[in-house]
């Protein structure tokens, strides 16, 4: 692990420290510290659960915690180690750059790679550790700091995966991000990325979420810069490229920094957790340099996402998703990455704009008993107007720039042995339609042996 890591680690537990223990009103020099339950304690739960991701990925409020008999400092450290096995069929999928562990549909390679048809593997590198620490517990002025660190699943690397601070609605760090609806996302699955159309990035983010109104009405805000999958905070985008005609450069996309952030806000009605709806939106500024008149240009990127959940019997919930958007590629899980959310005009040469693109999820989740649950969801994401491009970007292995539509498919069963131990089994289907060499296909099947703590 990284020496950085731990230094921020010890900073923000001992800033948050110094936080929870200053109070003018109340002499708390004295004050016991004790060792307790906090998952099974509703009281602790709570203090926890306020900030913390609630994504099916996340991992949930631990067992245990270090807090103050009033509650105005606590600290926790959970965890979850999650050994994955499982084979591929029709395509060697894991083996491929950018998926791995992960079943992303983007990576399938077209046309299947002669030999490399099938793949087992047995993976150990899925696995997540993460601290939180809350100063003035239970109080209006409750301040959080959350870090999560993490395998990448397919390097012993050490990543930072978020690390934010909270504080009456506030949020600012490296966090999920706000656009994405962590509730209506998708059901459980083992594979660790999860469906092609699903809304789902990592974001620097300043943003806040009101409290829920009395009709169950609240809303929210960001101002945002996509990682990129790049640490550093800079706006990089490998969503868009340098487009080469007869040898020239007519659009470049890296002669400007992108000094403007994308702005992300939503509103949502929620009758209970599961009986809710959400229309969110975001807007995207794109800067570059026309080298055909030698200016400078902006291309605007937006998109809008209606998403939600439905509960008709306390056992079954209904996950749904639906966004449509211009330049919006990094957003759309399987669409990030790849550079095709803003690319030189087929009509203007030397202009870029940004391209239509869809992401789709639709999911059901069946809660059998406190043991047993059985969850399925489908998934398509989709983008328009880019065949010249994307052909012209394609690579000979694989086309794997040559991106038309990926469809994903999974079903699975989980039982869990304790609230320690949960155990699996997941089958999943992706398919990869290209501009101009068809589409090809995988099947995995697979399971897990996962530790939460």
């Amino acid at each position: 692990m990284s020496y950085r890591y731990l230094t921020i680690m010890l900073l923000a537990g001992v800033s948050l420290t110094a936080i929870a223990g200053k109070d003018e009103n109340k002499e708390t020099s004295g004050t016991k510290i004790s060792f307790s339950k906090a998952r099974n304690d509703s009281t602790r739960h709570a203090l926890f659960d306020l900030h913390r991701p609630h994504g099916n990925k996340d991992i949930p409020v631990p067992h245990f915690c270090i807090h103050t008999d009033d509650h105005r400092f606590a600290l926790t450290i959970g965890g979850q180690v999650n050994p994955i096995l499982g084979v591929d069929l029709g395509n060697d999928l894991y083996d491929q750059k950018g998926a791995g562990i992960n079943f992303t549909t983007n990576s399938i390679p077209v046309p299947a790679i002669k030999g490399h048809k099938s793949d087992f593997y047995i993976n150990a590198l899925n696995a997540d550790v993460d601290f939180q620490v809350v100063g003035f517990g239970g109080s209006c002025d409750q301040i959080t700091g959350y870090i999560k660190i993490g395998a990448s699943g397919n390097t012993n690397d050490i990543q930072l995966k978020d690390c934010y601070a909270s504080w009456r609605g506030f949020t600012a760090g490296r966090k999920t991000t706000l656009f994405k609806d962590e509730l209506a996302a998708q059901p459980p699955t083992i594979d660790p990325q999860g469906p092609s159309g699903e809304v789902s990035a990592t974001a620097y983010e300043v943003s806040y979420i009101s409290p829920a109104f009395r009709n169950g009405l609240r809303f929210a805000f960001g101002l945002a810069t996509p990682t990129y999958y790049h640490s550093s905070g800079r706006y990089y985008g490998p969503d868009y490229q340098d487009w080469l005609e007869e040898g020239e450069v007519v659009a470049d996309p890296n002669y400007y920094s992108q000094n403007v952030p994308d702005f992300p806000v939503w509103v949502e009605w929620a009758e209970s957790k599961y009986n809710r709806i959400r229309l969110s939106g975001i807007v995207r500024n794109f800067i570059y340099r026309d080298e055909v008149e030698q200016k400078r240009r902006h291309a605007f990127g937006w998109g809008v996402m209606v998403s939600g959940n439905w509960n008709p019997i306390r056992q079954l919930v209904f996950n749904m998703q639906a966004i449509y958007g211009h330049g919006i590629g990094n957003y759309i899980q399987d669409l990030a990455g790849l550079p095709l959310s803003f690319t030189p005009s087929q009509k203007q040469v030397g202009k870029m704009s940004a391209n239509p693109m869809m992401g789709l999820v639709l999911g059901a989740s069946y809660t059998i008993n406190k043991r047993w649950q059985v969850n399925a969801v489908a998934s398509e994401a989709r983008i328009w107007k880019v065949g010249p491009y994307a052909k012209e970007n394609a690579t000979e292995e694989g086309h794997f720039n040559d991106y038309k539509y990926g469809f994903y498919f999974a079903a699975n069963a989980f039982y869990n042995i304790s609230s320690y131990l949960q155990v699996g089994m997941e089958y999943l289907y992706g398919r990869r339609g290209t501009w101009n060499v068809g589409s090809g296909f995988d099947n995995r099947i697979q399971t897990q042996f996962m530790l939460t703590f």
